[in-house]
């Protein structure tokens, strides 16, 4: 029946009818608005609860369903950084390019806590630097003061890979330091005395004083080595300690050498002295 042949009851009976649908349309859809956000509510505290169990369950005690719904926030959590970072560097860049006198307030504002953020992000890091590198050295002491009683017999492969790590760690550092100290000690020998800073004064003499503790040192050494030698019998002795007893007769002989030389000198000089005067 098409509209003009309608009754004037019917065309009203038809509006109100639509009016009535359409009515009904708008309710059930903010209803289904609103119950969909009711259970998105739902889910989120669901799945927030979830979450907090999980995370103060022991690792040992997580099902295989705990351990994916793990992973699966982990994955999320990356994904939505990312997604965040990217967004806030799409925008920083956009600010960036942007004419300071085109710059909205909004613009200013968040230039402001980007300057403010990175600062703290730099003292944060900083700080984490420090305390990791502390934590590493405190660490690595520990371990090092581990392995230094331990005995060989005990010690694993691991153990004695970083006992020869140590060493030519402290092998390395040792010949820096030695060449470090020769290059200063040789630009100090060229250098006037009257150039010389009250600091380079103080190294010479700490050198002279560390030559003649090493030397008094060596001297000792010697002496006792010498000493050993002297009272082992011959047939105990290494090549080592017979080359030693061949160097030994050889440094006396010269030297009483040149005592001898030295003393005629003197009496040389006494009696030409004696014979002027």
């Amino acid at each position: 029946m098409s509209h003009q042949n309608k009754t004037v009851t019917e065309q009203v009976q038809e509006v109100a009818q639509n009016t009535w649908d359409a009515t009904k349309n708008t309710a059930a859809n903010a209803t289904e608005s609103v119950q969909n956000m009711f259970s998105a509510g739902q889910e989120k505290a669901a799945d927030t609860a979830d979450k907090a169990g999980r995370a103060v369950k022991p690792e040992s005690e997580k099902t295989v369903g705990d351990k994916a719904k793990d992973t699966w926030d982990a994955t999320k959590n990356s994904a939505q950084n990312a997604s965040d970072k990217a967004s806030e560097k799409m925008d920083k860049a956009g600010r960036a390019v942007k004419p300071e006198s085109e710059k909205t307030m909004g613009d200013k504002a968040q230039d402001t806590w980007d300057a403010t953020k990175d600062a703290a992000a730099n003292v944060t890091e900083s700080v984490q630097n420090m305390f990791s590198a502390g934590q590493e050295k405190a660490e690595e002491t520990a371990d090092k003061a581990g392995r230094a009683v331990k005995p060989e017999s005990e010690k694993t492969v691991g153990d004695k890979a970083k006992d020869t790590w140590d060493a030519t760690k402290n092998t390395a550092q040792n010949a820096s330091d030695k060449a470090g100290e020769q290059m200063d000690k040789a630009g100090r020998a060229v250098k006037p005395e009257s150039e010389k800073t009250i600091g380079d004064k103080a190294k010479d003499t700490w050198d002279a004083t560390k030559n003649s503790a090493q030397n008094a040192s060596d001297k000792a050494s010697e002496q006792m080595d010498k000493a050993g030698r002297a009272v082992k019998p011959e047939s105990q002795k290494t090549m080592g300690d017979k080359a030693k007893d061949t160097w030994d007769a050889t440094k006396n002989s010269a030297q009483n050498a040149s005592d001898a030389v030295q003393s005629k000198v003197q009496e040389t000089q006494k009696a030409a002295q004696s014979k002027t005067s």
